[in-house]
């Protein structure tokens, strides 16, 4: 392991133990996530959202984004198709700190060789249907917003015709995440974002003999995340610039890692009003 890629992983552990014990009492909303990616340098990645209140203690967040990528080798950020995703999720309230979202994702994934020239690979396109919940604990001290969240994932990849897709079907995936926002200003308009995700991965993977195996669980990726939020009052909308580094690990020992920059732009209760709770949780 480089010296570099060794001080991005004490960073990264350093974020996660402030976000996590270093404020113990707030709230916070978060921007839309970059989904993460493989074998790249720098990722571009662009949502657009509706957050619509649907009762005293029911809203829903809907959105679709998509990105491209650059190979490996070079920082052509704009080089090729990455992926896809429609989401949606549906949030309930429990008391004034906790909310459990019931989420249905569909994503479209473009599947390049591992060597250059980095073409296409076969099949060039991995469909993927991913079911998943997510628990929230959110406080709010101050200008400082906070948000705790666990996040088990459901995952069944498909080939371009709707078929199994034949190197790993299935996977189960486990999040936790933790997220601190800091309100700029008198206004309340403008506000700092940051993050950590850390990923677990258990995998449905095809043998040599063609039987499928699940793999045990192993640590696969830490995201970190900085993010400038702005909103807008009349009409309500938000509109979040940051970038996430994706520190990829295999067998829970460092691969590689790159950054995505992303933007989003929700739009609030476009179709009445509602009571505004946590309305970007994500």
């Amino acid at each position: 392991m480089s010296v570099s890629s060794s001080h991005q992983i004490k960073v990264c552990l350093f974020l996660s133990i402030i976000l996590f014990i270093g404020f113990p009492n707030s709230e916070v909303a978060a921007q839309i996530s970059p989904p993460g990616l493989d074998d790249t340098r720098i990722v571009l990645f662009g949502a657009l959202g509706i957050n619509q209140s649907i009762g005293k203690k029911w809203f829903n967040q809907s959105y679709i984004g998509v990105s491209r990528f650059s190979d490996p080798n070079n920082n052509s950020i704009l080089k090729k198709q990455a992926i896809d995703v429609v989401e949606q999720q549906t949030y309930r309230q429990f008391g004034k700190h906790w909310q459990l979202a019931f989420c249905l994702s569909f994503r479209g994934q473009n599947m390049y060789s591992d060597q250059p020239p980095y073409d296409d690979d076969i099949p060039s396109l991995r469909r993927e249907i991913r079911y998943y919940l997510r628990l929230f604990y959110r406080h709010q001290s101050g200008r400082f917003s906070f948000a705790y969240s666990l996040r088990p994932e459901w995952r069944n990849f498909y080939s371009p015709d709707w078929s199994n897709f034949y190197e790993s079907p299935k996977a189960l995936r486990y999040r936790a995440k933790a997220q601190a926002g800091l309100t700029l200003g008198n206004g309340k308009n403008n506000s700092i974002i940051i993050s950590n995700e850390v990923l677990f991965v258990q995998v449905q993977q095809r043998q040599e003999q063609g039987d499928l195996r699940w793999t045990p669980v192993s640590f696969s990726e830490d995201r970190i995340a900085t993010y400038y939020r702005h909103t807008f009052k009349k009409p309500s909308i938000i509109l979040d610039l940051g970038m996430m580094q994706q520190l990829n690990f295999k067998n829970s020992s460092f691969v590689n890692d790159f950054v995505h920059f992303a933007f989003d732009v929700l739009f609030i209760n476009p179709f009445g009003t509602g009571q505004k709770r946590g309305q970007t949780a994500n």
